[in-house]
């Protein structure tokens, strides 16, 4: 079938993305001069072997040489032409045949795949050759000067050896068949198209001489219809070079495609005429069919044809046609009992949604013409650099708007990587961003900032009712399609949040913390402010969801941390001893199933027993400062992060400087939420998010957010929450309940205070009345401690400690309570012993000469 001329388009796809121009042969001056220089080589080569004369120097043939040198191409050539024939005989020939088909192909623009193997066949065909001209010619004194070698040595010294060395193992017939496959091998090696395509070329000869005998009207010779084939064969995938497109060779001389036109009209016409014999000669021609049957197929594949470049008015209706999807302001707004939460108790109000500030006016109809228009220009940058592409969608959101681009097949991303700042400065953008992997899209997303920004208010994302089912709920701000961001932080567990000055990181803190104020009660929620600046968080001063006053002394922040993690060791314990696996569960247990688990004696022990537990927040302005006070610090938060999720504890770190010694590996490692604003270079961006792109935010709240429950990285614009709001909803708050401190927390000293822990070997006060309580109740548990002693975990923790070294319970096992190994009258033994011994020295002190009192010494000694 003849093939359609098409013209080829300067933008037509390709597999490896590049332009068609680099696919060819590369027309650079080194290239073309070493093609030159191969040229003349097989030129000088050629004449001089045509040339070669026996009587010029160095020839051993005759006794004198010529005076002056015969060979047209001098002493050089003669040399040449000589050790050549000495060495492969008549196999010059075909080395001579294959340097003009290498240079020919390479004339093309194809390259020679795997040239060094390819040389290597067309030596092994050459020695081969050689042999089978010494075992079949040479014998003959009539044929061995055909060939054209050295008089006496026609067939070469390598021929001459080969042959006689196989004769001698395996005889004429032996060597000979070996000659033949080393031949053939060598061949298929060196040129693999053309001895593949000569069977057909047979075969089609065959038919042109049966169509001559048969009254046919055209004939096809056989050497025509050989390089017919070859070059069908060559376009064939199986036969197709290593490393070369299928569409390589389509770009091919206008002559070369109207030669093969009448080829291809004669095979059509004549197999017209043949199909009456088919059926006599189907054995025959078997193969021929199948072959012929794969060419036809392969000739109708043509490559697909580029997309014509859309003028002016076309790209700008099929602009006007896109879909867009905007992110409206929604005007229905919620009224305080829609608000999802828990009711009011004991005369507790929460703040009203008329303390916040109204969603401001739509401008999507005003944007949607902007979007379209930057659209159009997108296309029309891509094709000034030569990018096959289009726009198939756009999502505008807040701050930036999604572009979704469509790249023709074959076409990489790394082109559009590569003038990315090209795209930006044609759109009057700051800066742009390339999202390669789009999750259930075949399109590449282009981000550019909007002309002008929404923003996103604190009421508008409380009516959307998403908080619904949430325990903490974060109303973070709206991502780039405009869908509002709303998350649990329990589900988070914890979060790490970084960002330069102004770029809206202690507003997304002011946003989180004014979400729980308005969804979430005192006794159900306490926090831990830690501000070292002391003005970002001093409005939230006196607030009833505070346990302690806004710390700003970093050295008690880390002692608060310490705090902390022995509140969650305390709050294990408990959880352990009612049967229960994490706060919701022991917050659903009925008073009933509490006094059946822990079977208080009285109503003092009854009083003591926590019925609801609140979740703990511990929010942390600067982790930089923190971690440069305390060194230790680090181990604190990785515990909390670790182990404290299901005891209803979580953290909140924030950061100027997200830096390799701040936000260490274990830290990072336990916080799979983390938000980033505006940084200041690419390492930061990588530190929090495990990729760039942070560095390029537009700041004032445009963020990129990482959450466990996706992969991807999220962008999106921040609430934002005005000092008038926070001073607002404080005031309220203040004037409805005042704060109920922890009294332990109260009572941490800072760290730099030297607050460790005593003394092991110092007995606490209450220590006798702990070992008391632990043999009456026969198990040595540090939560029925804190309850019956009213004292805190760490406290218990060491009373506990001091009786295993005393001997009094057994050592730790885990989660198991200790055994008790002593009775109360061992225990009263064990203090009049103590006793003793404390007279006892204090006697030797009085007079050390003087022994000790029998009375003593006896009860010692029993």
């Amino acid at each position: 079938m003849p093939r359609s001329k098409t013209s080829r388009s300067p933008l037509r796809s390709s597999p490896t993305g590049t332009d068609p121009d680099d696919r060819r042969f590369e027309p650079t001056i080194v290239r073309r001069a070493l093609w030159l220089v191969g040229l003349a080589a097989w030129l000088f080569l050629a004449v001089a072997v045509v040339g070669a004369d026996w009587a010029d120097a160095p020839s051993s043939v005759v006794s004198v040489h010529h005076a002056e040198v015969q060979n047209p191409a001098g002493p050089v050539g003669a040399s040449l032409a000589w050790w050549t024939f000495r060495v492969f005989g008549p196999g010059t020939w075909l080395l001579l045949a294959m340097g003009v088909l290498a240079l020919v192909t390479l004339a093309r623009g194809i390259t020679i795949p795997h040239p060094f193997v390819r040389a290597v066949g067309a030596v092994l065909a050459a020695v081969t050759l050689a042999g089978l001209h010494h075992g079949m010619v040479a014998s003959s004194e009539t044929l061995a000067p055909l060939a054209g070698g050295i008089p006496g040595l026609p067939s070469g010294l390598i021929g001459a050896e080969l042959e006689l060395g196989l004769g001698s193992r395996f005889g004429p017939v032996g060597s000979t068949l070996i000659m033949l496959l080393g031949f053939g091998l060598g061949l298929l090696v060196a040129a693999d198209e053309i001895v593949l395509a000569i069977p057909s070329a047979m075969i089609r000869s065959v038919r042109s001489i049966r169509g001559m005998a048969t009254g046919g009207s055209g004939v096809i010779g056989p050497v025509a219809s050989m390089i017919a084939t070859a070059r069908r064969s060559i376009r064939r995938p199986s036969l197709q070079p290593a490393g070369v497109p299928a569409d390589y060779l389509d770009y091919e001389e206008e002559d070369e495609e109207e030669d093969d036109e009448d080829d291809y009209e004669y095979e059509d016409e004549y197999e017209e005429d043949g199909e009456e014999d088919e059926e006599e000669d189907e054995d025959e021609y078997e193969y021929e069919d199948e072959y012929e049957e794969e060419e036809e197929e392969e000739e109708e594949e043509e490559p697909a044809a580029p997309r014509r470049a859309a003028s002016a008015e076309e790209l700008r209706e099929k602009i006007s046609k896109l879909p867009v999807r905007m992110a409206a302001s929604t005007n229905l707004i919620a009224k305080d009992e829609d608000i999802p939460r828990e009711d009011d108790f004991e005369g507790y109000q929460f703040p009203t949604l008329d303390q916040l500030e109204d969603p401001g006016g739509d401008f999507s109809a005003e944007l949607e013409d902007i979007v379209r228009g930057q659209a159009g220009l997108l296309e029309e940058t891509l094709r000034t650099f030569s990018i096959d592409a289009e726009v198939a969608g756009i999502e505008s959101g807040p701050a930036v708007t999604l572009y979704s681009v469509l790249l023709a097949p074959g076409t990489r991303v790394a082109r559009l990587n590569a003038i990315e700042k090209d795209i930006a400065r044609s759109l009057q953008a700051p800066n742009i961003r390339i999202i390669p992997n789009m999750a259930g899209k075949s399109t590449v997303g282009i981000e550019v900032p909007n002309a002008k920004r929404e923003k996103v208010r604190l009421k508008e994302l409380m009516s959307t009712g998403l908080s619904r089912d949430m325990v903490l709920p974060m109303f973070l701000g709206k991502d780039s399609a405009g869908d509002p961001m709303v998350a649990d932080l329990t589900k988070m567990p914890h979060m790490l949040i970084a960002g330069t000055t102004g770029s809206g990181k202690s507003v997304c803190m002011n946003t989180i913390i004014m979400s729980w104020l308005y969804t979430k009660r005192p006794d159900e929620l306490k926090l831990c402010l830690v501000d070292p600046k002391m003005v970002e968080m001093s409005q939230f001063e006196k607030i009833p969801h505070l346990m302690c006053p806004v710390v700003t002394d970093m050295g008690k922040a880390a002692a608060i941390l310490e705090w902390a993690v022995g509140k969650m060791e305390e709050r294990y314990e408990l959880f352990k001893e009612a049967g229960v696996r994490d706060i919701r569960s022991y917050n659903s247990l009925e008073d009933d199933e509490l006094r059946e688990i822990f079977q208080p004696a009285n109503d003092v022990e009854w009083a003591k027993i926590p019925k609801k537990i609140p979740y703990m927040v511990f929010v942390i302005d600067e982790l930089a400062d923190l971690m440069m006070t305390n060194k230790e610090v680090e181990h604190a938060i990785v515990r909390i992060a670790q182990k404290a999720r299901a005891v209803g504890m979580h953290l909140i770190l924030a950061t100027q400087r997200p830096q390799a010694n701040v936000v260490t590996g274990l830290i990072k490692s336990n916080m799979p939420c983390r938000v980033s604003f505006k940084v200041a270079s690419g390492m930061d961006s990588r530190i929090v998010l495990d990729s760039k792109g942070a560095e390029l935010l537009l700041g004032l709240g445009d963020m990129m957010v990482v959450t466990p429950s996706s992969t991807e990285v999220s962008r999106g614009q921040g609430t934002l929450v005005t000092d008038k709001e926070v001073r607002q909803v404080a005031t309220f708050l203040k004037s409805v309940a005042g704060p109920s401190f922890e009294r332990s927390l109260m009572s941490v000293r800072p760290s730099s205070q030297g607050g460790g822990d005593a003394d092991p070997e110092e007995r606490d006060a209450l220590f006798d009345q702990a070992v008391e309580i632990i043999i009456e109740t026969g198990r040595g548990s540090v939560s029925l401690l804190q309850r019956r002693l009213a004292i805190g975990y760490s406290r218990a923790s060491r009373l506990v400690d001091q009786m295993g070294m005393a001997g009094i319970i057994s050592d730790h096992k885990g989660s198991v309570a200790r055994d008790v190994l002593i009775s109360m009258e061992d225990w009263e033994q064990m203090k009049r012993l103590e006793a003793g011994l404390e007279a006892s020295d204090a006697v030797e002190d009085l007079d050390g000469d003087e022994g000790v009192p029998d009375e003593i010494e006896g009860e010692y000694r029993h």
